[in-house]
This record gives structure tokens, C-alpha cells and sequence, in this order.
């Protein structure tokens, strides 16, 4: 598992030290670098620095992992060399789910791991072992309940298409341009404990977009059960940043990372502290 990560000069993220729990969640204002911090955690080799980094104005951009066992993985940017751990440390999965994307005809076939916006969604479902799909259409159905089944069709061209059976009529089938959107983002999360290989490090953008707030506990749940790997598998360790109070009333304090701007220099500021956390949960209760 990592400890934490630091990074340097990666955009808005001049000094930043960010301790990680098994299920971190970052919150705070618009701009005010959680989005940064993700994009970091997935900057591997071969990434173009161009857009983030300036090395007369900030120097070069540093990553900087810290492992549970003591090791240390450095990556700086641009690269040079590296040492014998480096791209043995961790996988990462980085989602931001889009759901214009995840409505798209699929290419067809089968895919082990779900792309960042979800679009190989049905890929995905049709790799699944039959023992898993089935779970995964069952927990789908009992947490929307108006949902009767899942299968996939094949479309023109060798594509594939998922369609979603009402729960009521047998013979009435919705394709995903119809379904609601929180069939298809609760679908993409329930896939995700049976991606083969999984990751050791699973990020996800605004976890609750799309969902409304009282599936929120049971996405969480879903979540936190991958990072103990009581769904299967190994366990992977999960980074959400949000903005939803309704999200924070599923975890606790200690998973909480709340982020600020200085008002003199515009760094990021990390606080971990009882305080800032209910601080932040009280505002964002207010808004």
C-alpha cells in the first residue's frame, strides 16, 4: 500500500505531501488542486510534461511515492534515470466516468479493465466470469429495483451493445441512450472488484456523479469492500475526490484530506486535521 506521495512543481502542486489511508477522499473548493493530485498519481513515463511544467518558472516536476514496506519510488520529469523499483511499485486505474461516453455502441469483443470515461463499459461485462456477472446483475437490480436484467446484444459492424430488461415485463429491453444514468455508473462501479488483473491503486473524479445521494452509502460500501478485498481478489487501495457532503457522511475523519489555496501565493495547502475536516463538512453541508 502507499503511505503517501509528494510532489513537486506538477502544476498548482509546488510542495505538497499527501498521506494516504486505504480509502482516501479529497475534498475541497473548485481550483483548489485535488483534481491535480490525481492527475499526478497517474503521471507514469511517457506522459507529456509540456502542459505541466515550466522549468525556468517552478523547476522540474517530482513524484514521489512512500510504501507501507519502507521503499520509495522517485520519478522527475524530464526523465533520466530511474532506479530498479520504479514501474514495479504500483498499478494504477485513474476513472472519471462520462456518461455520453458509456452510451456509446461498444467496439465489440472483451476488455479485462475499464477505460477512464467507461466507454468499453460492455466490454468489460462481457469479459466478467458467468459466477460474477451474475452477482453484478443481481446487486444492479436489487439496487434499482425498477431493473429486471442485464445482457448484451450484438449490433452491426461486430458490435455490441448492453440492454437492461425492465423489471416488470419480460419482453421490454432498454438500450443505454434510454436507461437512467444511475443504472450505467452503478454498473461501472460493481464491474470494477472483478477486473483481471486489478489494480493496486484505483482513482476515481467526482464518485457521485450520476448517483443520487441515497445510493451513495452503497457505492461507498462497494468501494471500501475493494480495499479490503472482501469482494475478491486482492485489495486496492482507492482515492475519490468529491464534492458531495452527502458522500463525506460515509467516511470517517481520518480518511479525510482537505485542500486550500494560500491567499499569498496560491500554493496548496493538505490539512488531515479533526478541525479543518469538520469544518469542511459543515460548509459543504450549508451549500
Amino acid at each position: 500500500m502507499i503511505r503517501s506521495v509528494r510532489f513537486e512543481n506538477f502544476r498548482c502542486l509546488r510542495e505538497v505531501e499527501l498521506p494516504l489511508e486505504p480509502l482516501t477522499v479529497l475534498v475541497g473548493p473548485q481550483a483548489s488542486g485535488k483534481t491535480a493530485v490525481l492527475d499526478g498519481l497517474d503521471f507514469q513515463p511517457g506522459c507529456d510534461v509540456k502542459d505541466y511544467w515550466r522549468q525556468e518558472e517552478t523547476g522540474r516536476p517530482v513524484v514521489e511515492w512512500r510504501y507501507e514496506n519502507g521503499r520509495r519510488m522517485r520519478v522527475e520529469y524530464p526523465l533520466r534515470a530511474l532506479d530498479s523499483t520504479p514501474m514495479q511499485g504500483h498499478t494504477l486505474q485513474a476513472l472519471a466516468l462520462d456518461l455520453a461516453a458509456m452510451r456509446e455502441e461498444g467496439r465489440g469483443g472483451r476488455s479485462p479493465v475499464l477505460n477512464r470515461t467507461g466507454d468499453n463499459l460492455s466490454e468489460v461485462f462481457a469479459a466478467l466470469p458467468p459466477e460474477a456477472r451474475q452477482r453484478v446483475v443481481e446487486e444492479l437490480c436489487r439496487l434499482v429495483p425498477t431493473v429486471g436484467g442485464v445482457e448484451l446484444r450484438e449490433g452491426k459492424g461486430r458490435t455490441q451493445r448492453l440492454r437492461f430488461r425492465d423489471a416488470w415485463r419480460e419482453d421490454l429491453w432498454i438500450s443505454p441512450d434510454r436507461v437512467g444514468d444511475t443504472v450505467l455508473v452503478l454498473l461501472a462501479y460493481l464491474v470494477l472488484p472483478y477486473q483481471r488483473p486489478p489494480p493496486d491503486v484505483l482513482t476515481v473524479d467526482m464518485p457521485e456523479r450520476g448517483l443520487p445521494p441515497w445510493l451513495l452509502g452503497d457505492v461507498m460500501a462497494w468501494l471500501r469492500g475493494m480495499t479490503t478485498g472482501k469482494l475478491g481478489g486482492e485489495p486496492v487501495q482507492v482515492v475519490l475526490a468529491t464534492s458531495s457532503p452527502e458522500l463525506l457522511e460515509h467516511v470517517s475523519p481520518e480518511e479525510v484530506r482537505v485542500f486550500s489555496r494560500e491567499p499569498e501565493d496560491g500554493s496548496v495547502r493538505v490539512s488531515a486535521s479533526p478541525e479543518d475536516v469538520a469544518d469542511w463538512r459543515q460548509r459543504l453541508a450549508m451549500m
